[in-house]
């Protein structure tokens, strides 16, 4: 077991220092991981590809093992927050949503008279929705499981629409330049947001939100600096630019988040 830790270590490290070097430029010099590669400064870094896929597994490895954070309105597993609501359980949405806060929150499936009158409420939803509130209430777990195991392979091909969409607003630039951008930038995303995810192991829940706050600015922040030391321009015109790159890639994420919602639903 040893001999096989040590080999993994080396095989995603490199034995000159590559990783500790790849991720500390990545940290502290916002873009110029991506300005290396371009300009051919590659040998001391590990590949985009290998970055991507280590920092993902990260993420995903401690998001899944993470608990379950139930709170006034949402319930947090596996990096989604679904929307619920405490209120009074008086119309048939409110119940719906008080039954999938239920069933996420205990990862139990509903039983008995319970059961029977959630699936009553559900098929009065939008026919659009119903697998997908059936298959939460009547099998939390497998969705949870489902979900987990797809996600990253939709972020992955979300990599090439992030750059496709920046294509759009820097059309100087060859689209593989802008595709090494968007593995860089996604990399950092990742490794931040683990940090995230591990404030949902602290007891107190003030630091935590805390502490996901200033990871939330941090990105913010980091992805300016980014843009402006890749594609250079003035600070206005790149908040500009990155407004409406933002504004793009949000719709076609939540496109792919529904798109993934319901596949699960259906058939994973």
């Amino acid at each position: 077991m040893r001999e096989l830790v040590v080999d993994a270590f080396w095989e995603l490290s490199g034995w000159d220092g590559r990783f500790a070097a790849t991720v500390r430029k990545l940290f502290t010099a916002p873009g110029a991981l991506t300005r290396d590669f371009l300009e051919g400064r590659r040998v001391r870094y590990l590949s985009p590809l290998r970055l991507y896929l280590l920092a993902s597994l990260v993420y995903f490895l401690v998001a899944a093992a993470a608990p379950v954070r139930t709170n006034a309105g949402s319930v947090e597993f596996s990096g989604i927050s679904i929307g619920a609501t405490t209120a009074k359980t008086s119309s048939a949405p409110q119940r719906v949503a008080s039954n999938m806060k239920e069933t996420v929150a205990s990862q139990q499936a509903l039983a008995g008279p319970q059961r029977d009158s959630a699936l009553k409420d559900i098929a009065k939803a939008p026919a659009v929705m119903r697998p997908f509130l059936r298959r939460v209430v009547l099998d939390p777990a497998g969705f949870r499981r489902g979900l987990t195991e797809t996600m990253p392979r939709v972020l992955f091909a979300l990599l090439p629409v992030f750059a496709a969409i920046v294509a759009m607003f820097y059309r100087r630039r060859k689209y593989p330049e802008h595709l090494y951008f968007s593995i860089h930038l996604h990399s950092f995303i990742f490794l931040a947001l683990t940090l995230s995810v591990l404030t949902r192991f602290l007891p107190a829940a003030a630091i935590g939100s805390t502490i996901r706050l200033g990871v939330a600015l941090w990105i913010i922040v980091y992805a300016t600096l980014a843009f402006r030391r890749t594609y250079g321009g003035s600070l206005g015109a790149t908040i500009a630019k990155e407004i409406g790159i933002g504004f793009v890639y949000f719709w076609a994420g939540v496109a792919a988040l529904l798109v993934t919602i319901y596949w699960v639903a259906l058939f994973a």
